[in-house]
């Protein structure tokens, strides 16, 4: 999973070296630092609400927008829905007084399914599907729109359309699942990691899909000779796929139209993605998909360190744009996960341990966790019920934390929770499983990025996995809750 391959390495050692040669004002990058108060602004992520179009949690105002959905211009705000992954290109007004943002305005919205075709299998937990040779992973962020009542529902060979990122060769995450009616037209697509290009064929995989494009629209590709597609991510779409290819899933299609996947813009002053790291190249320099990404001295980490930025680990990156690459003054670890809180219960039995306040989350401990703090413990045997805890892991399913980190501190009344939201409804945050009365928080302990923002501006908007952190203190054996606060 740490590497595609040296042809892939080879590849994009290349581009890091062009891309840099190609610094300079582009055109595309729209808008500018002037007298107005507005910066250019790229921006790609999940919708994760309207009212304007929330993405990845940050809003954009929509006045005069121009909307591309699936291909079909001039389409309207209304045939977007959350989950769907867009690109945003727009503009930034700042207070330079105070350095917060005032509006951010979107110029364009572009939508694309990441995959378009057949159910090929469905997993019994509900967790993964496979879609035109493509393994789709679902997880507790995952929307599964009205069309599909349940993802159990899902049969062999049911249209579906899928939004989400592309984590590695031949696997999406998905953000949205949505069902086609049979009697819908069908333009087959993917998004994914070509391997095993063969010019001469004029062929190449994703995943167990092969894709032949002799005769298909590739004029946004760099030239196809010498294998030179290997390791890219692109967009390809096709016509009708064929069983018979190599593999259990394996599949065919014949190409129409094959593009990279990019952000259609080379320099822009603000820029934030999200996405999976597909390539980790010379210290501090990295890809998310084909974008490259440069940190520095003076970059942020939140939920983890330049260390830990491994090939699929999934980040959110704040910079600029120039030349094509991002760099970046802040880098967010999505899926790593904080808790501070009390040990309640250990089941030494299956490696896990309970919470107080979070009674239906389980923390698992396996071979990799590292402990550390008061006492020096070494293994999940040497903790016990009231143990206060500073917990560091990924989330897995809906209620299972995987621990990466856990430190034993002095004994302590403070819970702190960073994760995802499941569902929110004034009062009340669904957290892991768990839900959570917000009740006992005051008005004015409801913050936002920029300061309070009151009760309700934080549950405004507020959707399914927006990242958000929440303080209280524990006492016989109550949770009260002092303050939440979103990243908006």
């Amino acid at each position: 999973m740490r590497c595609f391959g040296s042809i892939y390495r080879f590849l994009l050692l290349t581009v890091i070296f062009g891309s840099f040669a190609s610094c300079g004002p582009s055109p595309q990058a729209g808008g500018g630092i002037g007298g107005t108060g507005s910066v250019a602004t790229v921006s790609t992520g999940p919708v994760t609400g309207f009212g304007s179009v929330f993405v990845s949690g940050n809003e954009f105002a929509t006045n005069g927008t121009s909307f591309t959905v699936d291909g079909i211009q001039n389409a309207s705000e209304r045939q977007l829905k959350k989950g769907m992954i867009i690109l945003v290109n727009g503009t930034i007004s700042e207070d330079y007084k105070t350095n917060q943002i005032v509006q951010r305005t979107a110029r364009t919205i572009l939508y694309e399914d990441t995959i378009e075709g057949p159910v090929q299998f469905m997993a019994q937990d509900g967790l993964s599907l496979i879609v035109l040779g493509q393994t789709v992973l679902i997880n507790q962020s995952t929307i599964i729109d009205p069309s599909v009542p349940a993802i159990s529902s899902l049969k062999q060979n049911d249209l579906v359309e899928v939004s989400g990122f592309v984590s590695g060769p031949g696997r999406v995450v998905a953000t949205l699942i949505d069902r086609k009616n049979s009697g819908e037209a069908t333009n087959y697509q993917v998004k994914g990691f070509i391997s095993q290009h063969d010019d001469s064929r004029q062929s190449f995989t994703i995943g167990s899909l092969e894709v032949n494009y002799a005769g298909a629209d590739i004029g946004q590709m760099r030239s196809p000779s010498g294998n030179a597609w290997t390791g890219l991510l692109v967009d390809v779409h096709g016509a009708q796929g064929l069983s018979g290819a190599p593999g259990q899933y394996g599949i065919r299609m014949s190409a129409t139209n094959v593009k990279p996947e990019t952000l259609r813009a080379e320099n822009s002053e603000s820029t934030e993605i999200e996405g999976f790291v597909s390539q980790v190249g010379t210290p501090g320099h990295f890809y998310l998909g084909n974008v490259p990404v440069q940190t520095s001295a003076g970059t942020t980490f939140e939920g983890g360190t330049i260390n830990d930025i491994l090939v699929g680990t999934h980040l959110e990156v704040y910079g600029s744009l120039a030349g094509g690459i991002v760099n970046a003054t802040k880098v967010e670890f999505e899926g790593e996960t904080e808790l501070q809180a009390n040990v309640a219960v250990i089941n030494a039995t299956d490696s896990t341990l309970t919470l107080t306040g979070l009674s239906a989350l389980a923390i698992q401990f396996d071979s990799q966790t590292a402990l550390q703090g008061q006492g020096n413990p070494h293994s999940l045997t040497d903790l016990q019920a009231g143990d206060h805890l500073k917990i560091h892991g990924q989330l897995r399913g809906g209620n299972t934390i995987l621990a990466t980190e856990v430190e034993r501190s002095a004994p302590a009344s403070t819970v702190q929770i960073k994760g995802s939201v499941m569902s929110a409804a004034d009062p009340f945050l669904v957290l892991f499983g768990s839900s959570i009365d917000t009740s006992s928080i005051p008005e004015n302990r409801f913050l936002g990025r920029y300061g309070v923002i009151g009760r309700s501006g934080f549950f405004a908007g507020l959707s399914s996995g927006e990242k958000i952190v929440l303080r209280g203190t524990y006492q016989a054996n109550t949770v009260t809750w002092s303050s939440a606060s979103r990243g908006d």
